[in-house]
Formats: C-alpha cells, sequence, structure tokens
C-alpha cells in the first residue's frame, strides 16, 4: 500500500491530473500485487458514484452558474458598498462582504474570486491598498466559497461519510462569517496603515434600499435552501434541483440578464464541471476501497496515536495534515482521498463525523489560498497580473485569520453544532 501512495505522489509531481493518478496507481497495485480482480477497478469506480446524493453535485454547480453569469455580483457589490463605503476600510470590508454573499450562491471558491474580485480589484488598487495586498485579500476572500452552504464540497463528504448534508450546510454558516469578518477586520487596519479614507458623503438610504431591491432576489436564493431543507420541504438533492429552477425563473424573467440564447453554453459547462467532478469521485473510490482492504485507515489510527492519545493533540496533527494536504491537492480530491482514512480515526477519538467534515471543510478551504495548488490564488493572481511570489508575504496574515477559524472550530464544536443539533439528531 505505501507503494501505492508513493506512486500516486510521483504521478501528482510529474503533473499528471488528479483524476487519473489516483486511478492508475490503483490498477498498477492490483496488476502487480495479484490479490485483487482488475475488473476491481471499474466495479468500485461505479459503486462510489451510484449515490443519490451525488444528484446534488450537478444541479448546485448548474445553479452558481447562471447566477454567476446573470449578472448577480454586480448587484451584491452594490449593496455590499453602500452598506460599508463610509467605514474606514469599507470598500475593502465590502469585497469580503460580497464574498460571503456571493458564496452562499455559487458555492465555489474560484468562482467566488472571479466574480468578486475581478469586479473590486481595480478600485481596491485606486484607493490605495496595493496591488498585491489587493490580490491576497481577493484570494483568501474567495475561500469562503465552498464552506457557507450550498457547498459542493460538503455534498460530497456527506455522501462519503454518510453524513447529513443538511446539517453540514447550517454547520457551515457561523465559520464562513467568522472567517468573512476576520478579513474585514484586516481591512479596516490596512486602511488605518495605508490612510485610505472612507467616503466622506452622507449615507443616502434610498440608495441602500434601491441597492437591496435589486439584490433582494438573489439574497432570497440561500433562504429558499436552507429554509426547505429545515422545514422538511426537499431534502438537499432536491435543494438543489429547486436552486436551479429559481435561477432560471430570476435572470430569464426578473432580472432579464441572460436569454434562451445564453443558456446552451451556460450548461455545457456545468455538464463539463460536473464530469470533472464525478470522474475524480469516481477514481478516488477505487483507491479509496484499496486503501480500506488494506486496513489504511487503522494503519494511520497507529501512525497517529503513536504520537499520542491525547484527543486535542490528535486533532492538532489532523489539522496539519490537513493544512499540508490542502497544499497540493485540491477540496474536492483531499477530501475523496483522506476522508474515509479520518472518519475512522475520529470515531476512535469521540469525534462525530459531522464536527470532522466541518473541520475538513474549513481547513481545505484554506489550501485555495496557499501555493503551489491554490485556485483562488491562481484566480486573483490571474486577474490581477501579479506572481505568487510577490502575493505570498501579504496573505501570510490573512491565511492565519482562516486558521484561527479552523482551531476554533476544532476545539469549540459546540458553538458551532448546537444549531444543527437543534434539526438534525
Amino acid at each position: 500500500m505505501i507503494y501505492m501512495i508513493g506512486f500516486l505522489m510521483a504521478l501528482l509531481l510529474l503533473n499528471m491530473p488528479v483524476a487519473f493518478a489516483l486511478v492508475t496507481s490503483a490498477t498498477a497495485y492490483v496488476f502487480l500485487q495479484g490479490k485483487f480482480p482488475l475488473t476491481l477497478i471499474p466495479q468500485q469506480m461505479f459503486i462510489g458514484t451510484d449515490k443519490f446524493v451525488f444528484l446534488a453535485v450537478p444541479f448546485f454547480i448548474l445553479s452558481g452558474l447562471l447566477m454567476q453569469k446573470g449578472g448577480i455580483s454586480e448587484r451584491l457589490i452594490r449593496l455590499s458598498s453602500v452598506l460599508l463605503d463610509k467605514v474606514t476600510g469599507g470598500f475593502a470590508m465590502a469585497t469580503a462582504f460580497a464574498s460571503m454573499i456571493f458564496a452562499s450562491i455559487s458555492g465555489s471558491g474560484p468562482a467566488t474570486t472571479a466574480a468578486i474580485g475581478g469586479a473590486m480589484l481595480p478600485a481596491l488598487v485606486e484607493k490605495g491598498y496595493g496591488r498585491e495586498w489587493s490580490v491576497a485579500y481577493i484570494a483568501t476572500a474567495g475561500t469562503i466559497g465552498p464552506v457557507i452552504p450550498p457547498s459542493i464540497t460538503m455534498v460530497i463528504y456527506g455522501a462519503l461519510a454518510s453524513t447529513s448534508i443538511g446539517a453540514l450546510f447550517i454547520a457551515g454558516f457561523l465559520p464562513g462569517i467568522l472567517m468573512g469578518l476576520g478579513l474585514m477586520a484586516m481591512a479596516y487596519f490596512r486602511a488605518k496603515k495605508k490612510y485610505v479614507k472612507a467616503e466622506s458623503k452622507k449615507t443616502e438610504w434610498h440608495e441602500v434600499f434601491e441597492a437591496f431591491k435589486r439584490a433582494i432576489w438573489a439574497l432570497i436564493m440561500p433562504l429558499i435552501i436552507i429554509g426547505g431543507i429545515l422545514g422538511g420541504i426537499f431534502t438537499p438533492t432536491e435543494a438543489a434541483v429547486v436552486s436551479v429552477v429559481y435561477a432560471l425563473v430570476i435572470i430569464l424573467f426578473v432580472y432579464r440578464s441572460l436569454t434562451l440564447r445564453d443558456l446552451p453554453s451556460i450548461f455545457k459547462q456545468a455538464v463539463i464541471t460536473s464530469a470533472v467532478v464525478m470522474m475524480l469521485c469516481a477514481c478516488a473510490s477505487a483507491f479509496s476501497w484499496i486503501i480500506g482492504a488494506e486496513q489504511g485507515p487503522q494503519k494511520l489510527v497507529s501512525v497517529f496515536q503513536s504520537f499520542s492519545s491525547n484527543k486535542y493533540v490528535l486533532l492538532l496533527l489532523v489539522n496539519l495534515f490537513l493544512l499540508l494536504v490542502g497544499c497540493f491537492i485540491d477540496t474536492t480530491s483531499a477530501i475523496v482521498m483522506t476522508g474515509p482514512a479520518l472518519v475512522a480515526l475520529a470515531g476512535s477519538i469521540g469525534v462525530s463525523t459531522l464536527h470532522l467534515g466541518l473541520i475538513m471543510t474549513v481547513n481545505l478551504c484554506i489550501g485555495m489560498a496557499t501555493p503551489p495548488l491554490g485556485f483562488t490564488l491562481f484566480t486573483a493572481c490571474s486577474i490581477g497580473n501579479v506572481s505568487i511570489a510577490k502575493v505570498t508575504r501579504p496573505i501570510l496574515p490573512m491565511i492565519g485569520i482562516l486558521i484561527i477559524t479552523v482551531l476554533l472550530v476544532t476545539y469549540f464544536p459546540a458553538i458551532f453544532l448546537w444549531i444543527p443539533g437543534l434539526f438534525f439528531k
């Protein structure tokens, strides 16, 4: 099994796509060991994706794309700016605030970075925040995407760990809000340091009302999803379908920002993105089955417990392990690769799968803003035409803010899990 993992790492270093690296290393192991038939690989790939909850993935992806292409980001940015422009650092705060709201619509880190950061970056630089700092800021704000529901990452973890996706969704709100508030506080101190002045013009409430009215239909979408799940009206999978129908009605008939001619290209992009995610889950399923058959989770538990038997020390080791994994592997891949083993470890130390899912989601999202494989970081650097090396220094304190959130989630779970506990037993 160690050789299989080593071969996987070698393939990843050679820049082979994660899905192909997983299935190649699993196939090579089965072929060389001779303990299992080769037909096991396609069988496990099929079984791994033959889960009803996975139907939510393409629908949430499609609804996020519809809202993104439908010009929702401009309305959210306008609302955020009107509310916060009069505060010191308000414009940068508006970037984080708009990212939080857009995250609850798209559920995607790179999409949040592109939609919000692309519009806000020129103004951030013009106001004097600095190009490198601004790029680092929008990259970090984009990591909130998969934390605030609806979250594709949570859907995949819930399917793998047999955990309530609705409970994960509810639990994700507070960590996402804390991440956003931490970045907003950082924006305040940056504005003080750079003497960035707030807007001197008095807030006109009719402007606030007008901005809110233009954004209200976008703001209602996450409320419908979460409210429907909590009220028992529909399951998370059905909520994904509802979100698509709602998005279509809003962009076609309310905002009229898209036409029927625009839909085929959006559907095509959704199909491609969904196929990539599901292919990854299929390949990871075969890889994970072999890991499980060779007692990989039990061996990982033994390795961690060899360092300490203390629950809190083990949780710290899990976080360090996830931070390292997140630097090299994207969030979805990391969830499907490490989830089964960490679920076994969590069970051995009395940590619920819901708590572990929240830890993994928040922790691995940090990896989207860290080199060498940071999707929001790459997106932000591409928008700002800045090298990753120049962004590394200003982004470190921001990552520190996110790590504080991870530690709070890890060691004070009651704060984050009591609300899900009211609705899900």
